[in-house]
């Protein structure tokens, strides 16, 4: 299994040089943020790694923008792979994968996720359910976050 994990606060020391030297910060760069997913359900999980034309995917929206795939910031953790189900990837019952997602802004900017998934199988086989985190309305509770765990799936069951 392929993991990045990458080191989130590159640009808060990247910024603090430019401070203790004297010169004028340039604009924030961007930053990573390591986002795991583990399926909580008793069955497999089909996840949307892209955004569909309809705007529906697995995403993250900043409070100063529109939802931007995970996929665009590098985000590609290595779940099951079924060629016909194209863009999506699937985990098992337990399973907790993640990896580093760069973003488009800097790392002072709250925000939010999306994540779509389908159930496999089970009462729910075929349904497909959106998760927010932290929620629909809200943002993360601080910038500059450097981990998201979000657990998927318990509406398969």
């Amino acid at each position: 299994m392929k993991l990045r994990i990458r080191p989130a606060n590159i640009c808060a020391s990247a910024m603090a040089l430019f401070v203790v030297a004297g010169m004028s910060a340039p604009a924030e760069a961007a930053c990573t943020v390591n986002v795991f997913v583990k399926n909580v359900g008793k069955n497999r999980i089909w996840i949307r790694n892209e955004l569909a034309p309809n705007g529906d995917g697995t995403a993250v929206q900043a409070t100063a923008g529109g939802w931007r795939a995970l996929n665009k910031g590098g985000w590609a953790p290595q779940g099951i792979v079924d060629r016909e189900r194209g863009p999506f990837f699937g985990l098992n019952s337990n399973q907790r994968i993640g990896d580093g997602y760069d973003t488009a802004l800097g790392c002072n900017v709250r925000r939010r996720f999306r994540f779509e998934y389908i159930c496999d199988s089970g009462p729910s086989d075929g349904s497909r359910f959106v998760k927010y985190y932290p929620s629909v309305d809200t943002w993360t509770p601080q910038a500059g976050m450097d981990i998201i765990d979000v657990e998927l799936g318990s509406k398969c069951n």
